[in-house]
């Protein structure tokens, strides 16, 4: 009812405003799945001895002395999510003033004993917020993002931002929102999943400093902390670095990410890559990788380990040629786990994509890479085609094959699918897409496990309405 009321708002300053301009996508999907169900069968029926077996049909299984435990895949279940998602530009509200705001409203057509992830979470504000721009600088107020090197955050506060010249300064504060969520940290929808939740709501402080030496250079620092709103602890500390220059033919890019809360680098890269050096491209990049976790939540416990890894890249894009490739290797050694056996500690991958086109109409792309780390492989390779049927149609089709080695186990598992898409530009306002893909999975070479075959489709309308500050006649062109 809150989310109600605030969307209800903005109504006001729609009819107050100059103009405006809604665009609007509108998502209706068809997801399958088989969920895993716990069966048994009598112990004398699983051959072996011990509490740890293997059934006659290849499924570990869990015994005591009278019944063995499995996990198999149940019967198919569906679901049709609907998804609206709604964003408003509203302007001459008064001199540099502005709206800006992103609604997205769920909901389901058809429930075949799967619940879509908040499927009852029918309408959530993702940001609505006021702008008002001047020479100095611009000033919001209201549900916005800041997005960073530390990643991209939801808030409900203030934002200033002040550039002189070269240099820029920005601060924001308010109520957190959680990452990847957009609720508070008090949500229900964050309690529902997780067994300790945060009590309290969080607050965020931040501020970036960015310069920009010359066209060819750039530098920014960010600092950023969300504390508990009794001021008792916090919820996260970081910072970040983030540098690039181009000279003579080089790239030089930097960025390094450091949880102040935990004393980790969670990302530290250093990529230098060549620029403009005719058909080929080269570039190589050390980089350090370890997860983070914010404090309210026990994972940060269970954490992978961290991991250095180096990288090589080499692109071919030969000029007035229809067709490139590019090749990537990389090699990674992880840090001690700690888990009282011995582990493999090391990992590489390699991979390439390709690209033709023939002529205006006809294109065609495949990749494929391979990974393999700490007791589990996989590769997965993948090719399409698409015909630009006239300029407002495109077709395409796309096959694909997923290859996994179970994780400590001797079996592979391989998914191969098929998809076909479409898109149809029905006037310069409404798009439609469209596409719909079989996944099949087979398990051999003594694999056990479940069977994640399914169907997915989904159709999405892209539309525009109300006026356009660009355009000189002031409607949408």
């Amino acid at each position: 009812m809150k989310r109600l009321i605030l969307v209800g708002m903005l109504i006001p300053a729609v009819l107050a405003a100059q103009g405006f301009r809604i665009s609007g996508v509108t998502t209706m999907q068809l997801v399958e799945l088989r969920p895993l169900l716990t069966d048994s069968l009598a112990a004398s029926a699983v051959p072996g001895t011990g509490q740890f077996r293997t059934a006659a049909f290849g499924v570990p299984a869990v015994c005591d002395s009278l019944f063995c435990h499995y996990e198999r895949s149940g019967n198919r279940v569906s679901a049709m999510p609907v998804l609206q998602d709604l964003t408003l530009n509203a302007w001459g509200l008064a001199e540099g003033l502005s709206l800006h705001s992103d609604v997205r409203l769920r909901t389901e057509l058809d429930n075949n004993g799967l619940i879509y992830p908040r499927s009852d979470d029918h309408v959530q504000l993702l940001d609505a917020y006021l702008q008002l721009d001047r020479d100095w600088g611009r000033a919001r107020l209201g549900r916005q993002w800041v997005t960073g090197a530390l990643g991209a955050y939801d808030f409900d506060g203030a934002d200033a931002l002040i550039a002189r010249g070269s240099f820029s300064v920005e601060g924001w504060a308010g109520r957190a929102l959680v990452e990847g969520l957009n609720e508070p940290y008090t949500s229900s929808q964050l309690s529902a999943v997780d067994n300790l939740p945060p009590e309290q709501d969080g607050y965020i402080f931040g501020a970036l400093f960015r310069v920009r030496p010359d066209r060819l250079s750039a530098a920014s620092v960010t600092y950023q902390r969300v504390i508990l709103a009794d001021h008792s602890g916090m919820y996260s500390e970081r910072a970040s670095l983030a540098a690039s220059t181009r000279r003579l033919g080089l790239a030089l890019d930097l960025t390094a990410t450091y949880d102040l809360a935990a004393g980790d680098w969670n990302d530290a890269r250093l990529r230098a890559g060549s620029t403009g050096l005719g058909s080929f491209g080269y570039s190589v990049e050390a980089r350090h990788s370890q997860p983070f976790f914010e404090l309210w939540t026990i994972w940060g416990a269970f954490a992978p380990v961290g991991f250095d890894e180096g990288r090589t890249t080499v692109d071919w894009h030969p000029r007035a040629q229809p067709f490139s490739a590019s090749l990537h290797f990389a090699y990674r050694k992880y840090d001690p786990a700690d888990a009282g056996i011995s582990l493999q500690t090391s990992g590489w991958r390699a991979g390439g994509d390709a690209s033709w086109r023939a002529g205006a109409s006809l294109s065609a792309y495949g990749s494929y890479d391979i990974d393999i780390g700490n007791g589990a492989s996989s590769d997965d390779g993948r090719a399409g085609v698409r015909w630009t049927a006239s300029r407002n149609v495109t077709l395409g089709v796309e096959g694909s094959v997923t290859q996994m080695i179970y994780e400590y186990r001797i079996g592979t598992g391989r998914v191969n699918g098929a998809a076909l898409n479409a898109a149809w530009q029905v006037t310069p306002d409404i798009r439609v897409v469209a596409d719909g893909g079989i996944y099949q999975q087979t398990l051999t070479n003594g694999a056990a496990g479940p069977d994640w075959s399914q169907r997915r489709a989904s159709l999405r309308l892209e539309w525009t309405a109300g006026s356009d500050p660009g355009s000189t006649r002031g409607r949408a062109p």
